[in-house]
């Protein structure tokens, strides 16, 4: 390693590779085991840790992993429009493992939404949300008084309950767009203090799936850890008009503004991604802390 001179200061500068690895790039929802409930889950990636580890692997790519339920239809399925830059996707939990009973039931159900073809997305994620709200009723109020879970919520107070608010607020007015939410339109952090204490119940699950998220991609985290094989994640570029990061931090980008793509090997015409543009230079205003913020949030799953 040798230190350069650029613009004034020092950089570092390697010469050579450090390390050199190979991998695969994979969307978890295409993981597929006797063990899932129609679409793959985070547990799914432990066997694919196993195989990455057999045969010489040392990296996974994961499409973005974020909620992005908006409508509760198929249309939500689209990875790189998420709800939030910071919350994981409720379809990828374990049912079982969040204190679901695999009773009659449920095999039945399972085994007929692993034998389609194909995904059946609006099924699958409300057929789950509906055994979560059944396992919240019967283990929150223990689990909630554990350190753990308590740790959970005030480390990632930040977003995770302007999230569960959003959540309610979309599922009460039946949309994502915080523009047609009376007296909520604009992002009050008092008001919706007071929104979620009033509905105390309905924020605590959102927070409950969002806490067993996190506990379940951790451990499979640490368990590829030990195989030696890291997880690579995907940021998407843009964030979605009806998010919850742009109902708290409209200021951060241009809401008049749409990103997208000029004509090439895909599109003759361009593309029109919907999406906001940055505006950075207010971002730079508190040293981008949205983006540290987003970024520290990846780190705790992703090693690249």
């Amino acid at each position: 390693k040798d230190e350069v001179v650029v613009d004034g200061t020092i950089q570092a500068c390697f010469h050579g590779r450090n390390w050199r690895g190979a991998g695969t790039a994979i969307p978890v929802f295409s993981l597929r085991t006797a063990e899932d409930f129609g679409v793959g889950e985070f547990y799914d990636l432990k066997k694919m840790v196993d195989w990455a580890a057999a045969t010489g692997q040392s990296i996974l790519q994961l499409l973005p992993i974020n909620d992005t339920t908006m409508l509760g239809t198929w249309e939500d399925s689209y990875p790189y429009n998420p709800n939030s830059t910071f919350a994981l996707h409720p379809q990828f939990l374990h049912l079982p493992a969040v204190g679901v009973k695999e009773d009659e039931e449920y095999k039945a159900i399972q085994a007929e939404l692993n034998a389609l073809d194909q995904i059946d997305y609006e099924r699958v994620n409300n057929t789950k949300l509906a055994y979560l709200r059944k396992a919240f009723d019967k283990t929150f109020k223990k689990l909630s008084a554990t350190e753990k879970y308590q740790k959970f919520v005030q480390k990632n107070n930040d977003w995770l309950l302007p999230y569960a608010a959003f959540c309610v607020l979309r599922d009460m007015n039946g949309t994502p767009d915080f523009s047609q939410w009376k007296g909520f339109a604009k992002y009050n952090k008092k008001k919706v203090a007071a929104f979620c204490a009033e509905h105390q119940a309905d924020v605590d699950f959102w927070c409950f799936v969002q806490y067993h998220l996190d506990l379940q991609l951790s451990e499979v985290c640490a368990y590829a850890h030990a195989k030696g094989v890291v997880f690579k994640g995907d940021l998407p570029i843009g964030i979605s008009r009806t998010s919850v990061d742009a109902w708290i931090h409209p200021e951060l980008f241009h809401m008049d503004s749409q990103a997208g793509a000029p004509p090439d090997a895909f599109s003759a015409d361009g593309q029109n991604w919907g999406f906001p543009t940055y505006n950075w230079e207010k971002m730079a205003e508190d040293g981008f802390a949205w983006w540290k913020a987003r970024f520290a949030k990846m780190a705790e799953y992703f090693d690249v």
